[in-house]
């Protein structure tokens, strides 16, 4: 389990966080069978948008300033934590689209016949909701498990605050 020096894991203020392999995390998805890893991937993007939403009102309290600076804050600190590359795109008063490439769920993943993106659709539902107000659908639009050049995800406002 050695890491070169690295950490396996630490914290980034009072949250600690687990580097975990993203095949090894992707390949107990792919072990479950229908409808139970569909039902285990709504229950990861809840967690993620959940647990999600305790760090982006972190980053609301720190100062990350307007909706701009803080968009810009999330891509930043996914790229950091792993989670790939982040573009907020079209940002509307009921939409607000993200793009992803290199998504380290959709690699550890591999060749699916669906998406695959669950923690990332949780984040930003989370982003959308805290970051614009009121309550957000998010979903994965395009994944690159299903051979998509990116990964793409809309949020939806549902009702406004």
């Amino acid at each position: 389990m050695g890491g070169g020096g690295r950490a396996l894991s630490g914290r980034h203020g009072e949250i600690r966080y687990l580097r975990l392999r993203a095949d090894t995390l992707m390949g107990m998805f792919r072990q479950l069978p229908q409808p139970a890893r569909a039902q285990a991937f709504a229950a990861l993007a809840r967690s993620a948008a959940e647990h999600g939403g305790d760090s982006v009102r972190r980053y609301l309290e720190t100062g990350a300033g307007d909706t701009a600076a803080l968009l810009a804050t999330i891509e930043k600190t996914a790229a950091e934590f792993g989670w790939g590359s982040w573009r907020f795109g079209e940002r509307g008063a009921a939409r607000l689209a993200l793009a992803v490439t290199d998504s380290p769920f959709a690699a550890g993943y591999g060749a699916a016949d669906t998406v695959v993106c669950a923690p990332i659709t949780g984040m930003l539902q989370a982003v959308a909701s805290l970051a614009l107000g009121g309550a957000w659908e998010a979903r994965e639009i395009e994944c690159c498990a299903r051979g998509a050049a990116s990964c793409r995800f809309e949020a939806i406002l549902r009702t406004k605050p």
